[in-house]
């Protein structure tokens, strides 16, 4: 489908929305005309809207992008950009291309691009080996004269100090984005980045535990006495994120068709994901007391509960399981490859994890060798 097909025409009383559309890709409305009420729905989401006007007869298109804010004051903002690129329009005859000098400067200038789209653990992360590795050796390179051949001997260089190829891999990964960045925007031609290599390296996930302390952690889990905690643990234990459970919200949990949706702003992938409301889970938030809107799990000075508090209660239950060294994210882990064990399919354990591809998954579910003798010994009984 072309882009035009996805565009819905903006049009709120007392605002001058005129030439603002917004992109929905995903055919969230069925009307082509929103108003201030459809625009209410794109609340704290993902928002891309495309703003179209014309300059001396040629049609000027510009798309920008939204999250954590209203839909109503994404409007505003773009209304607001509206007006600069024709007032910019009119003083220069052109929009100014923006150029940098060096490396950092266009890094800063794509981290204030991204702040709005990226989580802020993502954001440290990534800033924080980009200090390291990056910005040490080619920050003050220019973007333009940045070769394949700089980017690897970074690469070779943490190879060299005997550090994980994962290491290494991020480099790329966070040099990739960063110039295809720069090709959008018109300062450069190319993106150096893409024939760099990184050896091969098993990166899947192996952590277990027996199926009894597995059983004896969800029953501590389900004795632990202060509710808003378990009911953290349950929604964990089943598969979910941290931050995913901490900002889930009310009017986002479907009683009569037993689900419950993890919007797309606090997703780790970005997507908006629908999950079953298994019982324990439903059982937990009746009597929690339901609500139709605000967060489930408020903190007492914060909107929701702060992830630093949560650890505290969550290794309380680790120690009276007898659990030792067991990460909050090892849930997923042990979900994963407890359901690959079982022969489950890795699409379907890729659903119930919320993962973006099957390549993600397979680093979760790593089979067993008891598991492969299982499947072998089955096969050679049907064959006999």
């Amino acid at each position: 489908m072309a882009l035009n097909d996805f565009l819905k025409k903006i049009t709120i009383d007392n605002l001058d929305s005129k030439g603002l559309y917004i992109k929905d890709t995903s055919c969230m409305f069925n009307n082509k005309v929103l108003n201030k009420s459809d625009i209410k729905n794109l609340d704290y989401k993902n928002i891309s809207i495309v703003i179209k006007f014309y300059f001396r007869n040629k049609q000027i298109k510009k798309t920008l992008n939204y999250s954590n804010i209203t839909g109503l004051e994404a409007v505003k903002k773009a209304i607001v950009k509206r007006y600069e690129l024709k007032d910019e329009l009119e003083a220069t005859g052109v929009l100014k291309k923006k150029d940098f000098k060096s490396l950092d400067e266009l890094w800063d200038d794509y981290m204030e691009f991204k702040s709005e789209s990226l989580s802020k653990e993502n954001i440290y992360t990534s800033t924080k080996s980009y200090d390291k590795w990056i910005k040490p050796n080619i920050g003050n390179f220019n973007v333009k004269k940045i070769t394949t051949s700089d980017i690897q001997d970074i690469v070779n260089m943490i190879l060299r100090q005997g550090l994980k190829p994962r290491t290494a891999q991020t480099i790329k990964q966070i040099l990739r984005p960063l110039l295809s960045y720069s090709i959008d925007i018109g300062v450069s031609d190319m993106n150096p980045a893409l024939k760099v290599n990184i050896p091969s390296f098993d990166n899947t996930v192996d952590f277990q535990l027996s199926d009894e302390k597995r059983k004896k952690l969800y029953e501590e889990i389900l004795k632990y006495e202060i509710s808003n905690y378990r009911g953290i643990m349950l929604f964990i234990y089943f598969g979910r994120r941290l931050k995913e459970v901490l900002t889930l919200q009310w009017q986002s949990i479907n009683f009569d068709k037993k689900t419950y949706v993890i919007e797309d702003v606090y997703s780790k992938i970005r997507r908006r994901q629908e999950y079953p409301l298994l019982k324990p889970l439903e059982d937990f938030l009746v009597e929690l007391g339901t609500s139709s809107r605000g967060q489930i799990f408020p903190g007492e000075r914060t909107p929701f509960v702060p992830a630093s508090t949560f650890r505290r209660h969550w290794n309380k239950v680790l120690k009276n399981a007898g659990i030792d060294k067991m990460r909050i994210h090892d849930t997923r882990h042990l979900l994963g490859n407890t359901m690959a064990d079982r022969g489950e399919s890795l699409e379907n354990i890729g659903k119930v994890l919320g993962h973006s591809s099957v390549a993600v998954t397979k680093r979760y579910a790593k089979t067993s060798l008891e598991t492969a003798d299982r499947l072998l010994n089955d096969y050679l009984e049907r064959k006999t």
